[in-house]
């Protein structure tokens, strides 16, 4: 079982969230002869550790040793690349601890060792010996754990703060319900019953027993090539549109209880009955659809005020933030935007 954080913060993972979003450039009164030695960038006054950059190329490092892969090399562009997501995500680790401090948002020891704790419990069975084999997996000790957990934390309630008057209207709902109206159709739909035979001699041959008076349940659970709808005499509920073309074309076309002609798929050929009418296509009733619109349009919303405030705490910091040289983020704009969800 791989260990937990692995997922949450996987270096690449974590840095497609931020990859675009801070700004680049620095404090037009300070330069990088005025970061410490022991710092890639100052955040105002708050310096952002080498050694929280140097731990994060190392755990990177190692996840590629564990994927097998080899570790770019520096001076490549991969490696350059990788750099510099990891400068971001740190900076911007430091821009939301003083988003989260501004807004009064706190994340105790307490919180953090809770979910360190479930996440033992959930993951781990409660071993305490799996989870340290884990943690040395991940080259992390359980400070390091409970500090990235106290982050992830401070996050997601900086993120449900940014969110928390987003609601959706019903006539939001509606709009959307009527412009995707064809999106909430339940499509025409039948019973049929089939066989399959490997050749077309075969289904020749079954087709004329049938047209003989034979029963087609019997010759299809004795006969076809389906064993999954041979034991129930050959039969097949289908809708519009969900079997291949051919076989959907003749089964819809077919008067109930008429047998077609052998028709011919990739899987086979197929002598196909109508069981029951056609019952038609029928849109689903806003009431039955309209929670499901609700998340997904509180959830597109989220994303986008999300995708806003990630940009402006970006442009908030840009005055303020300066780099270690060789640490500068590229001058070009890409016009990248980063990626958010929210997770509902």
């Amino acid at each position: 079982m791989g260990f937990p954080f692995s997922k949450i913060l996987s270096l690449l993972a974590l840095c497609a969230l931020v990859l675009g979003a801070t700004a680049c450039g620095g404090d037009e009164k300070r330069t990088a002869a005025d970061v410490p030695a022991d710092a890639i960038a100052l955040l105002g006054d708050t310096e952002v550790p080498r050694s929280e950059f140097d731990a994060l190329l190392q755990r990177a490092e190692e996840s590629y040793k564990a994927q097998k892969r080899e570790f770019p090399k520096a001076g490549t562009p991969e490696y350059q690349d990788l750099k510099t997501r990891a400068v971001s995500f740190l900076v911007q680790r430091y821009q939301f601890r003083k988003e989260a401090e501004e807004l009064g948002i706190e994340v105790s020891d307490e919180d953090a060792q809770k979910e360190l704790d479930k996440i033992k419990k959930d993951s781990f069975e409660g071993s305490d010996k799996k989870f340290q084999e884990a943690l040395k997996r991940e080259g992390l000790t359980e400070e390091e754990a409970l500090t990235e957990l106290r982050d992830r934390i401070l996050q997601e309630r900086l993120y449900a703060k940014v969110t928390e008057d987003i609601k959706i209207s019903d006539k939001e709902i509606e709009a959307y319900y009527e412009k995707n109206k064809q999106q909430f159709s339940k499509p025409a739909s039948r019973d049929v019953a089939h066989i399959i035979s490997k050749t077309k001699a075969k289904a020749d041959e079954l087709h004329a027993e049938i047209e003989g008076g034979a029963n087609f349940a019997a010759l299809a659970k004795a006969n076809s090539t389906d064993k999954s709808t041979a034991k129930k005499g050959g039969k097949l509920p289908v809708t519009k549109g969900s079997t291949v073309p051919a076989f959907d074309k003749i089964a819809f076309e077919l008067d109930t209880g008429e047998v077609s002609d052998p028709v011919k798929t990739q899987f086979g050929w197929h002598i196909i009955k109508a069981l029951t009418d056609v019952k038609e296509s029928e849109a689903t009733p806003l009431s039955e659809v309209e929670k499901s619109i609700r998340q997904q349009l509180e959830t597109q919303k989220k994303n986008d005020t999300l995708q806003d405030w990630l940009k402006s705490i970006g442009k908030k910091y840009e005055g303020e933030t300066v780099y270690a040289a060789g640490f500068e983020p590229p001058k070009a704009d890409t016009g990248t935007t980063p990626t958010v969800t929210t997770g509902e």
